[in-house]
């Protein structure tokens, strides 16, 4: 059924078209003696065929255009979301990532729609507005794949682990507990694998926002090297219109200071009639 309409109609309804202009050309100006030609109720069917044709073969190519625009298109408001500037104060994992921070993420499941709200599901890269305490180091940037944190200032950093060959796994360094890394350098960490049903996640998104697998407090800190500051990308010019708040991936807001009893009086008040008489 799929060749007859994507290739047989279109097919047919040009062969068609060729031929009953052919033709009229034929009956127009071909003068020979006996000229045969076709009855007249052939020559409407047939055009009637060729019409319904052609018009099949119109509305392929009309249908095809736009979907390839839809396509452009989608593209277009995904780059869009690739790279921004955070809106507003995120929750991803563990971390809260500041508003003015610039994001550079990657999301196989954008559909590309013109607006959707503020995602970071495949975070790639973000540099902060200011230093961010990141698995216990101060820092200015982040790379994810490999984990890689750009620090914003001089820190001692540990504990320190170390890669046993024998047992195959990661473990404290006794020998040196910590090291001494400068501003600028960048501290790389061994990220332990979180284990999740992938059969129930096949085909579907990684979770988002506070849901996300993304635990700083059990990376564990390798190494500082004087490598290459992380490449962050700047924002789409247009990224800002292709975003909406996100109030899902909001931190939770923090407790509230208990009240004060009413029976008691201020400090600020109790401290007001000791200095009344040396007014």
């Amino acid at each position: 059924m799929s060749f007859l309409l994507t290739t047989l109609i279109p097919l047919l309804g040009l062969v068609l078209t060729v031929a009953l202009l052919s033709y009229a050309f034929y009956a127009r100006y071909i003068d020979v003696p006996n000229k045969p030609r076709l009855d007249r109720r052939v020559l409407v069917a047939l055009c009637a065929v060729a019409v319904v044709c052609d018009a099949w073969l119109g509305l392929r190519l009309y249908l095809s255009g736009r979907a390839q625009q839809t396509r452009q298109d989608s593209a277009v408001h995904r780059t869009h979301r690739e790279r921004f500037v955070l809106p507003h104060d995120v929750q991803y994992g563990e971390l809260v990532i500041p508003a003015g921070s610039l994001i550079n993420r990657l999301d196989p499941f954008d559909n590309g729609a013109p607006v959707q709200p503020v995602s970071l599901r495949g975070l790639e890269a973000v540099r902060f507005p200011q230093p961010v305490l990141v698995a216990g180091v101060w820092a200015q940037a982040m790379q994810v794949l490999p984990m890689r944190v750009e620090l914003a200032q001089d820190q001692r950093i540990g504990p320190l682990y170390r890669y046993n060959t024998d047992t195959k796994e990661w473990e404290l360094n006794k020998v040196v507990p910590a090291l001494l890394c400068r501003q600028g350098q960048i501290a790389l960490f061994q990220v332990p694998h979180i284990p999740y049903d992938v059969q129930a996640e096949v085909g579907k998104p990684a979770p988002d926002g506070p849901q996300a697998r993304f635990l700083p407090s059990q990376w564990q800190f390798r190494n500082c090297e004087n490598g290459p500051a992380i490449d962050v990308q700047p924002a789409h010019p247009a990224s800002a219109t292709a975003l909406a708040p996100a109030p899902e991936l909001l931190p939770p807001p923090p407790p509230a200071e208990p009240a004060s009893d009413p029976s008691e009086p201020a400090s600020g008040a109790a401290s007001a009639p000791a200095s009344a008489p040396g007014a």
